[in-house]
């Protein structure tokens, strides 16, 4: 029978587990962050159950804002406690729900003038871009920093070209609605399936960074 501080995961079930990268991990460790419990003699890491508890930590931590090195100055203090750190995550989540309502009743409003097809007020966009820039303050570094690469790898040609496609795509699909085109119409669907393809492009598939 094994202790609750027994090492039960390798790196990458560990990963795969939480959803972390073993890059991320590594670079943990290195840091002295997250170090295993103990290694095979082959090498591989293995954590038990009370690194577990402190990676939730650095998670938690990291997405309050915290910088790697003001986590592991936090985590080494004698008196760290476990429980405020889940309480203020608790607090963190609720406002970030509370954002994500806010600008979906915002983007209701446009969806709800689109419908009318009248032009929205300028108000209302906004509304919006001061809703989608909130939520995007509270990106954790890992996913500002995914987006940057990404930007970088999709490249500066590129995304011109997305800009100039974008309004093109808007005024055509606006077009459709106006003449009272259903949404299973197969250009509509084209153009949907388009501006999806598009957003992609930025997320690659990161399902994190495409939330919010």
């Amino acid at each position: 029978m094994t202790t609750d501080e027994t090492p039960v995961l390798r790196i990458g079930a560990l990963a795969k587990r939480t959803g972390l990268s073993v890059r991320t991990l590594r670079h943990y460790d290195e840091l002295g962050l997250l170090e295993p419990a103990e290694r095979t003699f082959a090498g591989h890491r293995l954590y038990s159950s009370a690194e577990v508890r402190r990676l939730y930590r650095i998670v938690a931590l990291r997405r309050l804002g915290l910088g790697l090195a003001e986590i592991a100055a936090l985590l080494d203090r004698d008196d760290a406690d476990p429980l405020s750190v889940v309480r203020e995550h608790v607090a963190e989540l609720e406002r970030r729900i509370r954002l994500e309502q806010e600008l979906r009743d915002r983007l209701e409003r446009i969806a709800a003038a689109l419908d009318r097809m009248h032009e929205p007020s300028v108000t209302d966009y906004l509304d919006a871009i001061e809703g989608m820039t909130m939520i995007e303050r509270h990106y954790t570094p890992e996913q500002l920093d995914y987006l940057a690469r990404r930007r970088t790898e999709v490249g500066e040609e590129a995304i011109r070209e997305v800009e100039d496609e974008w309004p093109r795509l808007y005024a055509e699909m606006r077009a459709e609605m106006q003449r009272g085109a259903g949404v299973t119409e197969p250009r509509v669907q084209e153009l949907a399936a388009r501006m999806r393809e598009l957003v992609g492009m930025f997320h690659g598939g990161d399902e994190g960074s495409s939330r919010p």
